[in-house]
């Protein structure tokens, strides 16, 4: 049993770790864009520090940054280290991990779209109405701005250099430290709460549901994306429509490194009384929003394996838990994320190197040495001219927030590769079922599901559009799929006439949903 919860939660952590490295990495570089090639002035101005106005832009900045509740973290650091207000701040460190450009799409194809634009628009008055609180309540725990403000990079080769050395001083920094608390905060969550322990909460209008979900998912670490699609299984599955917005704007927008770090930057009572109104406006909310938001398409699920997630991923009595996280974690973790985790690691080695050999910053400082005027200036060349680093920080910027829009369309497929990825994952689940692997059913079950949802956002992102009966195809597969995961993971020895009947109903509405896809059907 001790082996099972030690393995477990070390999965929880890798998988933690790997999920957050890619937005994480964009956090740095956001962070040191802003550090070198902003510089403080710009930010300030930017961000509308000390203006009415300052609020809105930090939510709206943080709306459009492809970043997690961990990614989120280097550049809350950097718009502290700049002098922004600590409201403003807080503001965008909870916004930034709950909506960007993908995340949101996804959100739109749910089964109630007009939800997740009113969940956009709450997060909006909450982190307005928080960071205003808490600006008048504790004024004197506004950081001061750096003593050293950084300068802005000469142009060339130096400023890819000190971009560069941003990010690697920065990986290896403070910022490691609060996001290996985050991912400690999982683990510890994943220890505690035994596996399927979750799959009977969060019942529609038990008043109980939000304050338990704001308890459970303030140390857990969930993507965007990861929680819109826990968002729209709760909506399948009838639970209650509070917890889901207390899952989005608890669960994405905050981990144990986010308040260990507000902890750390203005002190412990700021800190606890942030968290505190946050968590009261937005659990309040959630008891507001439950009936009038509640719908009942579908009655309620008896159980739900949307929460799992939080949980032990394997019981304690497993008789191999190093051999099944091994091979989780070979099912689970994408190739990217993989990559990402492999670059961030090495970003964090250099950083460590960095910091024994040259403490002191000295390389920055000879980088930084050339005097160089800010003005656009014209060389013999005509063509060849030397751009601000401010103009080349907001080229660069304002291109991560279009590239991550971009990549709606790679990550959301079109009809035809949609068909052909349904084709191949139910192959891999029908495999799966008649091998009778349980783990490799319950990872393709996942797939499935997931890639049912994709598909309707990109029809949706290309056509304008998603066909009423590709929209009831598609609510028909995931209750079959939903069946069938029942079937197969409810028993510890799967009665075989119940798979069998659920898995021969699965593949009648697999056809209607490929014709459905393809725009054939009725």
């Amino acid at each position: 049993m001790i082996n099972a919860v030690v393995w477990g939660g070390l999965y929880r952590g890798v998988e933690t770790v790997a999920h957050a490295a890619p937005t994480l990495l964009c956090g740095l570089f956001v962070a040191a864009v802003f550090r070198h090639l902003f510089g403080t002035g710009l930010t300030l101005r930017w961000m509308g520090a000390g203006g009415p106005t300052s609020l809105l832009r930090a939510w709206l900045l943080g709306m459009l940054l492809p970043v997690c509740s961990i990614g989120a973290i280097p550049v809350a650091r950097e718009l502290v280290r700049a002098g922004l207000g600590g409201g403003a701040v807080l503001a965008f460190t909870v916004s930034a991990p709950l909506f960007n450009p993908i995340s949101l799409l996804y959100g739109l194809t749910l089964s109630h779209p007009l939800v997740i634009l009113g969940f956009a628009l709450a997060s909006m008055v909450v982190v307005n109405v928080a960071g205003m609180v808490w600006d008048r309540s504790w004024r004197e725990a506004r950081p001061s701005p750096a003593k050293t403000a950084a300068t802005t990079a000469p142009p060339g080769w130096r400023r890819i250099a000190l971009l560069g050395l941003g990010m690697v001083r920065d990986a290896a920094g403070p910022t490691l430290a609060y996001a290996a608390l985050a991912v400690l905060g999982a683990m510890l969550l994943a220890v505690v709460l035994p596996a399927g322990s979750l799959q009977t909460t969060m019942k529609a209008f038990d008043p109980w549901a939000a304050p338990m979900m704001a308890l459970i998912s303030l140390p857990a670490h969930i993507t965007p994306t990861d929680a819109m699609m826990q968002v729209g299984s709760m909506f399948d599955h009838g639970n209650s429509v509070g917890a889901a917005y207390v899952l989005l704007s608890v669960g994405a927008g905050l981990n144990v490194g986010i308040v260990a770090w507000a902890w750390r930057t203005f002190g412990f009572r700021p800190a606890a009384s942030w968290v505190l109104i946050l968590v009261t406006i937005v659990v309040s909310l959630g008891w507001l929003i439950e009936r009038p938001l509640s719908f009942r398409d579908a009655p309620p699920e008896q159980h739900t394996h949307a929460f799992d997630g939080f949980c032990l991923p394997f019981p304690a009595d497993i008789p191999d838990p190093a051999g099944m996280c091994r091979a989780l974690l070979a099912d689970r973790i994408a190739s990217h994320e993989w990559n990402a985790l492999a670059l961030l690691g090495v970003l964090v080695a250099c950083g460590a190197i960095l910091a024994i050999v040259d403490p002191k910053h000295r390389l920055e400082g000879r980088l930084t040495a050339v005097s160089v005027p800010h003005e656009v200036t014209r060389t013999r060349h005509g063509w060849d001219v030397t751009v601000p680093a401010p103009v080349l920080g907001v080229v660069l910027v304002c291109g991560l927030v279009a590239l991550s829009a971009m990549a709606a369309y790679v990550y959301y497929p079109d009809r035809e590769t949609c068909v052909r990825e349904l084709q191949v994952v139910a192959a891999e689940m029908n495999s799966a079922i008649l091998d009778r692997d349980r783990r490799r059913a319950e990872v393709w079950i996942t797939t499935w599901e997931e890639l049912v949802r994709r598909a309707e956002v990109g029809i949706w992102i290309r056509d304008g559009r998603v066909d009423e009966a590709l929209t009831l195809a598609s609510s028909r597969l995931r209750d079959r799929i939903e069946a069938l995961e029942h079937a197969v993971m409810d028993a510890d020895h799967p009665d075989e006439g119940i798979v069998s009947a659920a898995l021969k109903q699965l593949q009648a509405a697999a056809l209607v949903h490929r014709d459905a896809v393809r725009g054939s059907g009725g």
